[in-house]
């Protein structure tokens, strides 16, 4: 196949072999396909394991695009062997291949339970604001001024736990719970392998809970590779957090920063 032709900075990104690579990329600078060629780099050139590689992307759909990226590039039986997929994509595999039995509660479910305990606590908020309240308190988004009562999140997860169930924030917050025990255990666990290289998208787009899940599955790996755009959070009512950057930063002081700053998807006016 051609060869690829990349920018010094794309090159510099897609080679680089750092404990911690933080690659800042703005719009139409080329970050999916950088994203692409430092897995296939890994594999190709440096014979890193493809069952050693994580990948995290926001959504399904672009962990699809990932992997088709590199199934056209190394064949479909390779590229099956990488862990590619969203947090709570891989969370959940990690949660099930430990044998743990549990079901997912949806929108349909958290929203009808939240109703329940807002009429019969008489609560002032909304279905929609008391959900928010309870998924900020979880994932650790604006904790001083979350004002979720303590006695409505009791009950939400009190009945949860009844049907044995976790929603969506649950699934991560017990993938972290797992994930620190075994660090401080020490022990080797089946999957631990599949962190070795770990990779994450959007970067900028994470939540508190999600950076610590973050640390936490790189504990015992290698290499950690993370791509995103400070300038664009777009899951800011989510909790997203440019800051994020920062705090990487201040947790790894040895990371490496590239830049993306060649744009080949605008006009030159722009």
């Amino acid at each position: 196949r051609p060869e690829p032709v990349w920018n010094e900075k794309q090159r510099q990104a897609i080679e680089s072999i750092q404990r911690v690579t933080v690659v800042k990329a703005g719009p139409g600078t080329g970050k999916t396909g950088t994203l692409a060629a430092h897995i296939l780099h890994l594999l190709e050139t440096r014979r890193v394991k493809p069952s050693c590689i994580t990948a995290v992307t926001f959504t399904n759909q672009a962990a699809r695009e990932l992997r088709e990226r590199i199934e056209r590039q190394l064949g479909k039986s390779l590229s099956q062997k990488l862990q590619i997929g969203s947090f709570h994509a891989i969370a959940w595999k990690l949660l099930k291949d430990r044998g743990m039995e549990f079901s997912l509660a949806g929108e349909m479910e958290t929203r009808e339970l939240a109703e329940r305990i807002r009429k019969e606590w008489n609560l002032k908020q909304s279905v929609s604001q008391l959900l928010t309240q309870i998924s900020n308190y979880k994932t650790g988004i604006g904790a001083e001024d979350n004002c979720v009562e303590q006695k409505a999140l009791e009950a939400y997860q009190n009945s949860l736990r009844e049907w044995g169930a976790f929603d969506f924030d649950d699934v991560l917050l017990e993938a972290l719970r797992i994930a620190q025990e075994e660090d401080l255990e020490k022990e080797k666990s089946a999957d631990a392998g599949a962190f070795s290289y770990l990779l994450v998208d959007e970067f900028q787009d994470i939540n508190p809970l999600q950076y610590q899940l973050i640390k936490a599955w790189n504990q015992k790996g290698r290499e950690l590779f993370v791509i995103g755009d400070q300038d664009q959070a777009i899951y800011g009512f989510r909790g997203a957090d440019a800051r994020c950057f920062q705090k990487l930063f201040e947790d790894f002081p040895e990371a490496r920063q590239i830049v993306l700053e060649e744009n080949y998807r605008s006009a030159p006016q722009i």
